[in-house]
């Protein structure tokens, strides 16, 4: 606790002494001055941007304010270039001896650019343009190593940031989608283009405001708008083939190899990418092909429905993976495109795991330990379309299909322990499974828009079908042997094999018409039909051997059908600025289900749902959001299903059919400030989630450690999130600091042994970063992360839990010469936990030497991974009844020495080709 007390304080004092350091020095250095036109009116949203005299590179930059004012001081002592950018307006520039003194320009006029600035191609000496949704970045402005990918050149952006998750966030938004040349690429799958595209083929990175398909269509602002970034290729990559090749070997036999080939020009696009490596890399998130790969899943035979800290894992022992793609994309015409891409991934998995959980009743407690030998396969085939046709004034249309199929085995051998609250050992449970599962899935989604003859009068319809299968065989061995704490020792073996066939499908059909009210008011009209039958057939034998041998068989034949009509009704008041609506909502909700050729459980409910829409944009960079609606969550198939799934004999299950729908109510608050001009960002959400008639567990635990589950509607749950992120720069000290913290409060009921228990989790985290601005040399970044989970159940106040995380990290890359590069990055965790009485020190060291023979093509890189070997992976969560953890093994050290050649200018350019 002392060393957490010390982070918040030192994170506290460095925030104190910034804000009031930045006011001080701020008037007394830099450059200012004020920006009119021809006319002597302010500018507003003018690009001020200092480069290098030397290389052209980006240093600082902020933008004029209402007045036409500006000033800037994060500048080093030395000859820079001052310039002012505006859209239709010729570029100003001026060279500057900059002293370390204020520099006061007085007033500059901007002359009106009469050929008027193309939107597309920007001045490559341009390093930062604002548009009304948009700002460009010149990537040339910026340096990257010369074998890093998109991912590398978006980390020295300003204003832009990639999480611990891969994500890409700005303005407090994580970006969803990615385009190349305006284009979809992949799906628009972010974490691919980043990967898979050289940064050095990047003329300029656009982040975009957009807006809705509707309100692109029909010119009223909705407020519904997504953060895309689009990269806009360098002149000399379109028409001409480009990419890289690149392999590595190490100690260990560890090995890896890349490819990725590029074909661009206006009309067309062709992408090839393949890998292969077993050092862990997976290559790409699509679908998530490699979920629950570490197998620790498998471990518990449970589910996570009750899970209060469930962390994402991490993926841990040996991973062996090949990935391969293509992709196409034409433009048939201006604003009508046709896209497509194949993508296959291939992955084995392998590796060690220990698991200790300790489980609570209202009558007993015991703890499970377990070694885990897991091996995991997995082969995944995805198919994706998406066609666009903008091409018509009034209308617009788009088509977008996705087909995968997911190919998974698993195979699991496990010592299960179990002892009493004494530490007895009292049952011993060994596992030896094959399980097999293939997901076929299949979505089509169209979308139709038509505006109408008055202005603001438009409809849309659209639909939206979902076809799934999932075929399961399950073979297992489990040797049972109790009382080992006794003299009356038995054993039992138990042989399954179980074989579940699964389908659905959804249709869902929507219309929705607007009406002009005047006065910028709306109104709404909107019906859904929502139609869901699945099926499940299942087939189970079982071999049970004791004293004599048990054989017994089951099937199922199980149907489900779920439709949800809803008719909706709502005012709106849309501008620019702000956005008002208010809707009611009528829901009637029907379920049938039950087992083939009996009676069907019918269950028919009315809804009444209102919901409230507040968004406020006082400028560019500011919103303020609020939103309140009332959600009706049917319980899933199953949940209702009544037949016992007994496949876990220390795991049973079954549905209940008299669940009842969750009624939930939600309320969300979001705020986002974030000013191009002084390089400040805050952005704070808020969410709260109060559900009525809660479906929760109801456990029940046997003398044996037999748990069997069911569900039932009981009383509340609630969640509280809240999560905040500032950043600013100290242009003084030229370093940019950031600060993000998120707490999560759940609280939720279950049943043990027939006793009310009510959980309580609260997860609290923050995250402090401090790195340097100027990063053309070198780039420098540190920082300290610590999270902690406090679990209380209410039936056993003695095993409330809490663990901590302290994670301090540092990383260096420094660019030695042009060509020789090197970087390095350490990485110290903490773990704590009271539960389990462990204090846990982890240090990653990871370090990588590369260089260029030649500025195009031939890079050499060394790469050192967990330098000190130590090959641990730790995971944790707290559910309804019991808490766990689980240490795997991971890659450990290893050492690849990698050869990359790129491919520049392959084929001709063609002399017609426009940029």
């Amino acid at each position: 606790m002392e060393i957490k007390k010390g982070i918040l304080k030192a994170i506290m004092f460095v925030l104190f002494v910034f804000c009031f350091s930045t006011n001080y020095y701020s008037q007394k250095t830099g450059i200012i001055g004020v920006v009119v036109d021809d006319s002597n009116q302010p500018l507003e949203m003018v690009s001020v941007a200092l480069l290098s005299t030397k290389e052209s590179l980006f240093l600082s930059y902020t933008t004029t304010d209402v007045k036409g004012a500006f000033h800037i001081d994060d500048i080093p002592k030395d000859s820079i270039l001052l310039q002012l950018n505006f859209l239709g307006f010729t570029t100003y520039s001026k060279k500057i001896i900059y002293k370390k003194k204020l520099i006061d320009l007085d007033t500059i006029v901007l002359k009106e650019d009469i050929s008027s600035l193309d939107e597309i191609v920007i001045s490559a000496v341009v390093p930062v343009q604002i548009k009304k949704d948009t700002v460009s970045f010149n990537a040339n402005s910026f340096k990257v190593n010369y074998d890093d990918n998109i991912d590398g050149l978006l980390s020295k952006l300003p204003g832009i940031e990639i999480d611990e998750n891969g994500s890409i966030v700005t303005q407090g938004t994580t970006v969803t989608k990615v385009m190349i040349d305006g284009k979809e690429f992949f799906g628009g799958d972010p974490s691919i283009v980043m990967k898979n595209i050289s940064a050095d083929a990047i003329a300029k990175v656009e982040i975009i405001d957009k807006k809705s398909d509707e309100a692109e269509l029909t010119g009223v602002s909705d407020g519904n708008k997504e953060i895309v970034i689009n990269f806009r290729l360098k002149k000399e990559k379109k028409n001409r083939g480009f990419g890289k090749l690149s392999a590595g070997v190490g100690l260990d036999n560890r090995y890896f190899g890349n490819i990725n080939y590029n074909q661009f020009n206006t009309k067309n696009q062709l992408s090839i990418i393949g890998k292969f490596n077993n050092i862990n890399i997976t290559g790409s998130n699509i679908q998530g092909f490699l979920e629950n790969a570490d197998g620790v899943a498998d471990d518990s035979g449970d589910d996570t429905d009750g899970d209060f800290s469930n962390n994402k894992k991490s993926l841990s022992g040996f991973l062996i993976t090949a990935v391969t793609g293509v992709h196409f994309g034409t433009e048939i015409k201006k604003k009508e495109s046709l896209s497509g891409d194949y993508f296959y991934n291939s992955s084995e998995n392998s590796g060690l795991s220990e698991t200790n959980r300790i489980s609570f009743t209202s009558l007993n407690n015991f703890n499970f330990k377990s070694k885990n030998n897991f091996l995991n396969t997995s082969e995944n085939h995805n198919l994706n379309f998406n066609y666009e046709n903008k091409s018509s004034k009034k209308s617009s249309l788009s088509l977008r299909g996705l087909f995968y199929s997911d190919d998974r085995n698993y195979k699991l051998d496990r010592g299960g322990s179990y002892f009493n609250t004494d530490e007895e050992l009292v049952t011993e449970n060994n596992l030896s499974s094959e399980n097999s599962n293939l997901k076929k899935f299949g979505n089509i989604n169209f979308n139709y828009y038509q505006r109408l003859q008055k202005k603001g009068r438009s409809f849309n319809v659209g639909f939206n079908t979902v076809i799934t299968s999932l075929d399961r065989e399950n073979n297992q061995n489990m040797l049972i042997t109790r009382g080992l704490n006794t003299s009356s020792t038995t054993m039992q073996e138990v042989i399954t094999f179980r074989n579940e066939d699964n389908s659905t499908q959804l249709f869902n059909l929507r219309f929705k018409y607007t009406e002009p009210l005047g006065g910028n008011h709306y109104l709404n009209t909107e019906v859904f039909a929502d139609f869901l039958t699945g099926k499940e057939q299942t087939n189970q034998f079982r071999k049970t051997i004791k004293t004599t041998t048990v054989e017994d068989l089951l099937e199922i034949n199980y149907n489900y059908f779920q439709n949800i009509m809803k008719s909706k009704i709502s005012h709106s008041y849309n501008t620019s600025k702000l956005n008002i609506s208010s809707a009611l909502e009528l829901q009637n909700l029907r379920r049938e289900f039950g087992q083939e050729q009996e009676e069907q459980f019918i269950k028919e409910q009315l809804f009444f749902n209102p919901s409230i829409f507040f968004q406020y944009k006082p400028q560019r960079g500011r919103k303020y959001k609020f939103v309140y609606k009332k959600l009706i969550k049917a319980p899933r198939p199953s949940q209702t299903n009544p037949f016992v799934n007994d496949l876990n004999p220390y795991f049973i299950k079954t549905g209940n059919v008299d669940l009842k729908p969750e009624k939930v109510n939600s309320f969300q608050m979001l705020l986002n400030i974030n000013d191009l001009k002084t390089s400040l960002g805050f952005n704070a959400k808020l969410q709260y989630n109060h559900t009525k008639d809660a479906i929760i567990r109801n456990i029940t635990i046997d003398d044996d450690f037999i748990r069997a589950s069911s569900y039932q509607n009981n009383g509340k749950k609630e969640q509280f999130k809240a999560e905040g992120s500032f950043t600013k720069k100290l242009s003084k000290l030229g370093i940019r600091l950031s600060l993000k913290n998120k707490y999560l409060y759940n609280s939720s009921n279950s049943i043990i042994n027939f006793n009310l228990n009510t959980v309580v989790s609260e997860d609290f985290s923050t995250n402090f970063i401090i790195q340097n601005i100027r990063k053309n040399k070198v780039d420098l970044k540190a920082g300290v992360y610590y999270s902690e989970n406090n679990t209380g159940f209410s039936i056993e106040k003695d095993l409330d839990r809490k663990f901590t995380t302290q994670k301090y990290f540092g990383m260096i890359d420094f660019d030695v010469t042009k060509k020789f590069n090197f970087n390095t990055q350490l990485d110290y965790i903490f773990y704590e936990d009271n539960s389990f009485s462990i204090h846990q020190e982890i240090p990653v060291w990871n370090a990588a030497i590369s260089y260029s023979l030649s500025k195009s093509n031939n890079i050499f890189k060394l790469v050192f991974i967990d330098l000190l070997d130590k090959n641990v992976d730790v995971f944790r969560r707290s559910t309804l009844n019991f808490f766990e953890e689980t240490t795997s093994q991971s890659l450990g050290r290893y050492i690849i020495l990698s050869y990359t050649y790129k491919l520049n200018g392959i084929g001709k350019k063609k002399k017609s080709a426009k940029a």
